[in-house]
């Protein structure tokens, strides 16, 4: 599926006389991918992905709904899958908002990516709740309106060694120009120099200057006792999906049962997602394997070993601890 089928998909559910434009969202995210530059917003950078213009739009003038859901996350830690569990919590399932958002699963519902002109098409869709999402740093966001406003945020984090290798593998399909220099640089073609290139902070995505994966966490680690704010990790997800998923439920004020729990659990497994939603997104293999410890497969002791160093250099005074294996 590219850009115009799916915005087009989700356009025909609001009626013609109200449906906006889509053709400046598709030329915002065609002129956003194949034109890669490093985009500042204040300290923050955003290399490939993410607008500065879009940035300041979500902080200063989206008046979002007083029951939105925003997932947060960085890049392939399990934005999409939290967004489909939310999606089984929220909707009935033949309801016709659980229909249209499983077309949600690209850059669709990022706060960061595309034009204001996407905002325009949130609210017009028929929904009662969104739920949204965004890789932005706790820091790019204007949380106390947020809270003000009763936005829920969920931000999902996983072992860095898991994402590491999600994140190179799919960037071997996202639609950047691979000739170019800064696409190079920030997403080597080569694993060890891939991994080295996210321990010195070249990839900064989302982060300020220099910084990364881990210093993404710390700035939602920061806001980890907000009342509106949850902080969930991939690997309880994948070892514990029931009481997992009764957490977030509890989170976003839905009575949900044990048995209730164990139905979404099964339906939103990590497996029988990418299965549903798989033809859905605009990246191809978009999902990878969802696995915990296939990390092992690429990674030698060395370079594990680095990634350790500055996990334990990073996370000191937290008590964040990362599952590499179950």
């Amino acid at each position: 599926m590219d850009f115009k089928d799916s915005f087009e998909k989700l356009a025909a559910f609001i009626p013609e006389e109200e449906r906006p434009d889509i053709g400046p969202i598709l030329q915002a995210f065609m002129e956003e991918m194949m034109n890669p530059a490093i985009r500042e917003w204040g300290e923050y950078q955003m290399p490939l992905m993410g607008h500065p213009k879009l940035v300041d739009f979500a902080y200063n003038d989206w008046k979002p709904w007083e029951n939105d859901i925003v997932v947060s996350s960085y890049p392939k830690t399990g934005t999409t899958w939290l967004r489909d569990v939310c999606r089984h919590i929220i909707y009935e399932h033949d309801s016709l908002e659980f229909e249209f958002t499983k077309a949600l699963a690209g850059p669709h519902v990022y706060l960061e990516l595309g034009s204001e002109a996407k905002y325009e098409l949130w609210e017009k869709l028929p929904w009662k709740r969104r739920i949204l999402g965004t890789h932005m740093s706790a820091g790019m966001m204007n949380l106390k309106r947020l809270r003000n406003s009763g936005v829920k945020i969920i931000y999902v984090m996983r072992n860095p060694k898991d994402q590491m290798v999600s994140m190179f593998n799919m960037s071997k399909n996202l639609p950047f120009p691979r000739e170019n220099e800064l696409v190079r640089s920030v997403l080597p073609s080569d694993f060890n120099d891939y991994v080295q290139a996210a321990l010195d902070g070249k990839q900064n995505m989302f982060v300020k200057k220099g910084e990364g994966y881990l210093d993404h966490i710390l700035t939602w680690y920061a806001h980890r006792n907000d009342d509106n704010v949850l902080l969930v990790q991939y690997e309880d997800m994948k070892q514990n999906p029931a009481p997992e998923i009764l957490k977030v439920a509890k989170f976003l004020g839905v009575n949900m049962s044990e048995d209730q729990a164990d139905k979404i659990a099964a339906m939103t497994s990590f497996e029988a997602t990418k299965a549903r939603m798989q033809n859905l997104t605009v990246v191809k293999d978009f999902f990878n394997k969802g696995t915990v410890g296939k990390w092992k497969n690429h990674f030698t002791v060395a370079l594990s070993e680095r990634v350790d160093q500055q996990v334990e250099e990073k996370l000191a005074g937290t008590d964040i601890k990362f599952k590499y294996t179950l």
